[in-house]
């Protein structure tokens, strides 16, 4: 059913009958309705963690007290340390192996903080993905008022990522039905709601996801290159997180087995025209990410590499091991199960990733070329990230760490259309509307977060 996603960015006519202006005020309208109803289905199953007392285990101390730096109109750089204010909301509210301490105003010692009390995030992260946090902190109010209410930032990337995600349906001329898949699977993936519901950059991941690729379906429907248009979209996305390259990474891919397969011979125009805007985008992350870290070397008052071994230096290993390579793997994997034992959600997990696995193997309807391309690539995209990722960390000081599961988000655009565009309309009510429903409702009927 529909058009392949290499294939989505035809041209649409240049004039339309009455019929069609009507048809498409219908979609847009409802569009927006399912794209709210979900908005509100993931704020419901991200409330528990959003007021939850405490920082949460993924470093969401080291993310808030950068975002405390850019309201104060600081860049933090490498070498600063946590904050007085931060460090008073972790003694007061607790964190991962933290218990609280206290909340008395008093003058407070980094050193006795993990990591050494550095704000190590500045190390690595670029400033970008922190901004709706900006919008949303507030310092004069109590610890526990002032991080739910940087928690909100979280939310407004997924506003942003629901209104990106609606415009690669219109780009794409998705279904509702096919609409709606696909905001379940990228919005209602228990990872990205629990990123959306704390401080952490991480929750602009489908945002960033959703933007690589309506640029991409621009592209194509305009069947131009943009390079020019995908360079500014790739130094934004670079500045947000650098490992958020592993999108334009797939879209080419995804090009590049389609053109193989096909043995396709094309000239430079035609190379140009299909491979220039993910190409712009790839290099534009590589070139603005890399900038970064230059930019915080030469900022630095303490080297990176002595910030991170306090942070990382507890994991090391003397050569990478397989297995670290294989749990990111599974990682990259599971990014629609549930931390906390909600069994729906795993149903869900093993319907999306094994129907997706299924386009590889199946003929017919479902085995369309161009779709069995984009889905290899996904998979090529994971495991080039459970490599990538703990190969990195080797690199910088034989840390032995794999690539979580929320690393993988950004990907949940592009899963969430190839297998929409693949399945039939029984499959589309039980993947994209079925399942995350009742998975949402089990979770908020039995408190399991």
């Amino acid at each position: 059913m529909g058009t392949s996603l290499l294939a989505w960015a035809g041209k649409r006519p240049s004039t339309r009958s009455h019929h069609h202006e009507r048809a498409g005020r219908y979609w847009i309208v409802w569009s927006l309705v399912i794209a709210i109803v979900v908005l509100l289905a993931a704020l419901a199953v991200g409330s528990h963690q959003r007021h939850q007392q405490g920082f949460d285990v993924f470093d969401e101390g080291a993310h808030y007290d950068y975002v405390l730096d850019l309201t104060h109109g600081h860049l933090p750089r490498s070498g600063d340390h946590l904050s007085q204010t931060t460090m008073r909301m972790i003694s007061c509210l607790g964190g991962f192996d933290l218990p609280p301490h206290g909340c008395s105003v008093t003058q407070r010692n980094p050193a006795d903080l993990p990591a050494g009390g550095y704000s190590y995030e500045a190390v690595q992260q670029g400033p970008l993905g922190y901004l709706p946090y900006v919008l949303t902190a507030r310092t004069n109010v109590s610890p526990q008022t002032a991080l739910v209410d940087a928690r909100w930032g979280g939310f407004i990337w997924s506003i942003v990522g629901a209104g990106l995600l609606v415009w690669v349906g219109w780009l794409a001329d998705l279904s509702l039905l096919e609409l709606c898949g696909v905001l379940s699977v990228c919005l209602l993936s228990p990872v990205q709601v629990h990123a959306a519901s704390t401080v952490t950059n991480d929750s602009s991941a489908v945002a960033a996801g959703a933007l690589v690729v309506a640029t991409f379906l621009v592209a194509r429907r305009r069947q131009t290159a943009l390079v020019s248009i995908g360079l500014v979209v790739g130094l934004l996305i670079g500045l947000m997180k650098g490992l958020f390259v592993v999108v334009p990474f797939v879209l080419l891919v995804g090009l590049l087995i389609f053109d193989v397969a096909q043995r396709r011979r094309q000239s430079r125009a035609d190379l140009w025209r299909r491979y220039g805007c993910s190409s712009a985008m790839f290099l534009g992350v590589v070139i603005s990410y890399g900038g970064w870290l230059l930019l915080q070397q030469a900022r630095a008052t303490v080297p990176p590499s002595v910030v991170l071994h306090v942070l990382q230096g507890f994991s090391t290993t003397p050569y990478p091991r397989p297995s670290t390579f294989f749990n990111g793997i599974q990682q990259a994997l599971s990014d629609l199960i549930a931390y906390a034992p909600a069994p729906l959600y795993w149903f869900w997990n093993l319907s999306v990733y094994g129907s997706l696995a299924g386009l590889l193997v199946l003929q017919g309807p479902v085995g369309r070329p161009q779709l069995r391309a984009m889905a290899a690539a996904i998979f090529i995209g994971i495991i080039a990230l459970a490599a990538g990722f703990p190969l990195l960390n080797f690199i910088e000081g034989h840390y032995d760490f794999y690539a979580p599961s929320r690393y993988a988000l950004p990907l949940l655009p592009i899963v969430g259309l190839v297998l929409m565009r693949a399945i039939r309309v029984r499959g589309l009510l039980l993947i994209g509307v079925l399942l995350p429903a009742l998975a949402v409702i089990d979770q908020l009927a039995t408190g399991q977060f």
